[in-house]
């Protein structure tokens, strides 16, 4: 392997460590300092944090699903019909038109 890509990777691998090395020596601190039931606590905040961070990313994605991916899909069907385009060349447009719907909506 070059050099350069071995660099490459261990930087990435460093990276990507950080932050669980991070959670580990907090969660060393909390137990010097408070004990079991502090380590505890902080655990279970920590989960708590990253189980609503998931719950709120996944429940977005489930909104754009379908509050536009799916009706722009159903009005490009549509309107491949009623106009002389094609599904491809509608879509796009019928997802920014969407969109533009929804952040004004919100």
């Amino acid at each position: 392997m070059p050099p350069i890509l071995s660099q490459i990777i261990n930087s990435i691998a460093e990276i990507s460590l950080a932050p669980i090395k991070l959670v580990e020596e907090a969660n060393l601190f909390f137990y010097a300092h408070l004990g079991f039931w502090g380590q505890l606590a902080f655990d279970l905040i920590l989960f708590y944090l990253l189980f609503l961070i998931a719950y709120k990313v996944i429940r977005a994605v489930f909104d754009v699903a379908f509050y536009v991916i799916v009706p722009s899909v159903i009005l490009s069907l549509v309107s491949s019909f009623v106009f002389p385009f094609a599904f491809v060349a509608i879509l796009p447009m019928c997802l920014a038109v969407l969109i533009m719907i929804n952040i004004f909506r919100s």
